[in-house]
């Protein structure tokens, strides 16, 4: 065992003065960039809360726990510090570091964090608060981040500190799933047996005996490392407070600061909690529970650049390490026929591609190599993100990929592993995909980790992975027993002969000392790309180059495209369609004999509105933008008024994917939607032409002096499609045009061809419904609703696919307690009330439930969806109105494909529509009632006048 200082046995003056000599050492021996100047401190402790539309009581974290805690609040009573709140600081990735007597403690530990310590110059905290939601499961960019990432603090305050870290954590239960956590990503599997991962007929002796080589790594300072060496814990009280204590150890003198945790005093939520922190018996200070992040990657402004993907290469995304403060933690991209594999995607991965204009639609993987976090982080993240990504690993990294982020969760396993394709890989086996073989390795490192060479025609690339390549140490440890002859003999022949080497450097022993790399022939130097390590790691005299970083630096090799290209395109494009995902193997050679090929010159018109609809189009290569006409408002009454008449007899084509609709597009431009909505006859539109003219003819608002303009309301892109609904429509009319923002290659699809393909399919059927959708502009609907607004547009028209219009009349029982579940989103009235048994059986995403659900509203049971289990509530109409159902199968189905909407969904009987559209409905419901009561008080006074006239005849 190692005996580290104890936190109760350091005096804090000493300590930091010798913590910051060894940072300052170990920095350099990491030949990381010098820290920065300390921030400029803050005046205040106190963080608001970041700005989000719901809160949830989930049992996958800790929230329901503290929700529970019956306790006296110790802080309520307890005056202010007179020197004011103590100091405080924001870190720049999220996070609040606090300057206390037992050292600073940090409040939230989102990905990365250590590397604002290391970058400002501050103290690395000891003690780190980890929040009650470990992971942010709100809809958007920021989905699926991780915000309790404690094992870069936890090696950095034992590697250079020399000391335990401290993690303040809610329950006992939450220390369990911690401690679970670092068995895998410290130690590796508890068991372990890597025989799975080869291919069938390998001997014993031609694998690795991967546990001994795990034991050496084990190994810190002549001593085996264990779990207490690095963590201690401390755990809130059952009356919510953690007791952070310290002993001088000269002067015996105890320090102590304690926190208490308590609902919010902004919300009063019992879900929203804050820390208030308490010095010397004064509240020095409150800080949220929740961690407020900065906003990611920002999506750039649309333009006119292309990415094209190289049939052979690598993007780097970045090329340094987990300590690096300045440098961008290693990930890539590599394509392969004109295709991505993601090699251990960092955070934000997915905004960065889209900075860089790449779509998210040429991405058709995901390549895990092990379980630290800066391989793994990214990969949960863009897991819950748009659509089921295609893991690749082996079983054994899998397995411990799904056990360490079931622990950090909270979350079934078998939830999980449904949220993602999984492509085993073996090792040793020539595995062929797109036209192009992998070969994976095992490496050698403190965890199970692989590499992998790829080739593709006559060339070929090899990823070296987290890799101790030191020829000597490997046969030492040969020497040792730690590994077999064959496996020193695959560890020492590396295939230095790849046309491209994106091979790792860093502190040994668990990575390669730079001086192996230094070491090789100068002609393996030119194909050689240093990764995992930071810019001051390349002295001149190694004559090494890091790789470079960026889109615009992509690495490519020239080869003749594969015999089978041009078809794995169209396959790769069809079948990422949600629409066509019931296709068949069958279907795909049909596929490829009734494409068409059309190329667009920039500028060129693809569709123009009014022409009758053939063809369904899928971007190959380019941009497309889609406008519209903005009438002024005389012209849209008048179209209305034509509507009405029986003017317009065909039936009109929505606006393509990603569109809200032609209607709800032009809403955007001041539009009165609702308005139009409610007009019950041709007089009313007469009326309001009428009306909105002055004597001389001329409008009288702005609205009604705008000229019809055309205006871009989306671009598409590669992998995006339109002009479905003619495929299934014969009279179908163009909504909107297309024109070609850049050159363009799309792949057409004829109706007459694809009505044969598509019979005894559900597709056709799908696109029934999204019509029927879009003329109940479902879009707007969802866009109402305070969650399901932030869905992506492919989201949204996923759910328009599986959307069914249902009346309900007044008192009828939608559902009832003890039923299979089923889904609705309320339409234009407001029709239902919920009863429950108990208050705590409602759990929702939103405002607590009004005496009525609104339009907008979302209603269902998602547990009782996902387990099968009878429903817990009834839900009964108070008046008349419209909803849009969704069944089970279906609400499965999206969640399928859409791990990350279930994920901000979960334990949820209903979300709340937003604030503003509950207002506008709220307002529209009064309007209405006046009108109503209008025309009643004007029908009575007729009536009573024809009775006066009556009784004045007799």
């Amino acid at each position: 065992m190692i005996d580290p200082i104890s936190d109760q046995q350091q005096q804090q003056q000493s300590e930091e003065k010798e913590a910051s000599a060894i940072q300052n050492s170990e920095v350099k021996e990491a030949e990381r960039l010098e820290p920065t100047a300390p921030p400029e401190r803050k005046p205040s402790p106190t963080l608001a809360s970041p700005s989000i539309e719901h809160k949830r009581l989930s049992k996958f974290d800790s929230t329901t726990l503290r929700a529970q805690m019956v306790h006296d609040d110790i802080s309520t009573d307890l005056p202010m510090r007179p020197e004011g709140p103590l100091p405080t600081f924001d870190q720049p990735r999220g996070g609040v570091i606090v300057e206390t007597k037992v050292g600073n403690v940090q409040f939230g530990m989102p990905a990365e964090t250590i590397k604002d310590c290391l970058g400002s110059g501050l103290m690395v905290p000891q003690y780190f608060v980890v929040p009650t939601v470990s992971f942010v499961r709100q809809l958007g960019p920021n989905i699926g981040l991780n915000v309790a990432e404690f094992e870069f603090p936890a090696y950095c305050n034992f590697f250079f500190y020399k000391r335990r870290v401290t993690l303040i954590v809610a329950t006992e239960e939450v220390k369990e799933r911690i401690k679970k956590v670092f068995q895998e990503t410290l130690f590796g599997p508890d068991r372990v047996d890597v025989s799975q991962d080869f291919k069938e007929g390998t001997l014993k002796d031609q694998m690795p005996e991967m546990q001994k080589e795990l034991d050496f790594f084990r190994i810190f300072m002549g001593k085996k490392m264990e779990l207490e060496d690095l963590l201690d814990f401390i755990v809130f009280s059952d009356e919510g407070v953690a007791r952070i204590e310290q002993e001088d150890k000269e002067t015996k003198e105890k320090k102590e600061v304690l926190l208490q945790w308590r609902s919010s005093r902004q919300t009063g939520a019992e879900d929203d909690g804050e820390y208030v922190v308490i010095q010397d018996d004064y509240n020095c200070g409150i800080v949220s529970d929740k961690v407020t992040l900065p906003p990611p990657p920002a999506a750039p402004e649309v333009n006119d650049h292309v990415f094209e993907p190289p049939l052979f290469g690598v993007t780097v995304l970045g090329s340094s390490h987990g300590f690096d403060p300045s440098g961008k933690t290693s990930g890539y991209v590599l394509w392969l026929s004109k295709r991505g594999y993601m090699v251990d995607p960092p955070p934000h991965s997915s905004a960065i591609l889209a900075q860089n204009n790449i779509p998210q639609s040429l991405i058709t993987g995901v390549i895990i190599t092990h379980c630290h976090a800066d391989h793994d982080a990214g990969t949960f993240q863009k897991i819950l993100q748009e659509g089921r990504i295609t893991l690749m690993t082996t079983q054994t990294i899998h397995d411990s990929f799904i056990r360490k982020y079931a622990a950090l969760s909270g979350l079934d396993p078998q939830l999980l592993r449904k949220s993602f394709h999984f492509r085993p890989v073996k090792i040793g086996e020539n595995i062929k995909m797109r036209g192009g073989i992998f070969r994976f390795f095992y490496s050698l490192h403190a965890i199970p980790c692989v590499g992998f060479e790829v080739f593709l025609g006559d060339k070929s690339m090899v990823f070296s992975a987290d890799h101790m390549n030191d020829p000597p140490k490997i046969k030492e440890l040969h020497s040792d027993g730690v590994i077999n002859e064959w496996r020193k003999d695959q560890l020492l022949n590396f295939p230095w002969h790849r046309d491209i080497i994106l091979h790792e450097a860093g502190i040994p022993p668990i990575h390669t000392p730079m001086e192996t790399l230094a070491n090789l022939p100068e002609d393996v130097k030119q194909r050689l790309y240093v990764v995992h390590v930071s810019g001051n790691a390349f002295k001149p005299e190694f004559g090494l180059k890091p790789a470079p970083v960026g889109v615009e630096n992509t690495l490519t090799l020239e080869v003749e495209e594969p015999e089978n290209a041009a078809a794995l395109e169209v396959l790769d494009l069809v079948t990422n369609i949600d629409l066509f995902s019931s296709l068949t193997i069958q279907h795909a050679r049909e596929i490829l004999q009734i494409v068409e090929v059309a190329e667009y010159k920039a500028g060129d018109y693809v569709i123009r509105k009014g022409d009758e609809g053939h063809t369904m189009m899928i971007i190959a290569s380019g941009k497309a933008d889609v406008r519209i006409t903005v009438l002024n408002r005389e012209d849209r009454l008048n179209e209305r008024k034509s509507m009405r008449k029986g003017l317009t007899p065909r039936s009109e084509e929505s606006t393509p994917r990603g569109m809200e609709g032609e209607e709800t597009a032009a809403s955007m431009f001041g539009r009165d939607v609702e308005g139009a909505e409610n007009e019950e006859d041709e007089g009313y539109v007469d009326e309001e032409i009428s009306r909105r003219k002055s004597m001389n003819g001329r409008a009288m608002n702005l609205e009604d002096l705008k000229d019809k303009t055309q205006t871009t309301v989306k671009t598409f892109t590669t992998g995006d499609y339109f002009g479905e609904q003619a495929l299934v429509a014969p009279d179908c009319i163009r909504s909107a045009d297309i024109i070609a923002r850049t050159d363009l290659i799309c792949y057409e699809f004829r109706r007459q061809d694809f009505n044969w393909l598509l019979h005894g399919t559900s597709v056709v059927a799908k696109i029934e419904r999204m019509i029927m959708a879009r003329q109940d502009s479902v879009w707007e609907l969802l866009s109402m609703n305070s969650v399901l607004r932030m869905l992506t547009p492919t989201q949204k028209t996923q759910l328009e696919q599986r959307c069914e219009p249902k009346f309900f009349e007044a008192g009828a029982e939608v559902w009832a307690e003890g039923e299979s579940a089923h889904f609705k989103f309320e339409k234009k009235a407001p029709t239902g009330g919920g009863r429950r048994r108990a208050a705590s059986v409602f759990r929702h995403l939103g405002p607590p439930p009004p005496p009525m659900f609104y339009a907008g509203t979302f209603v269902g049971e998602i547990d009782a969806l996902l387990e099968d289990k009878p429903l817990q509530t009834s839900l009964v109409t108070k008046e008349e109105g419209q909803a849009m159902i969704i069944s089970k199968k279906d609400m499965l189905d999206f969640f399928t494909n859409a791990p990350g909407v279930l994920l901000a969904m979960l334990h949820t009987q209903f979300i709340m529509p937003t604030a503003e559209a509950t207002k506008t409905t709220e307002a529209a419901l009064k309007l209405q009632k006046e009108e109503n009561l209008a025309q009643i008080t004007k029908r009575n006074s007729i009536l009573e006048g024809s009775e006066e006239e009556e009784e004045e005849e007799d």
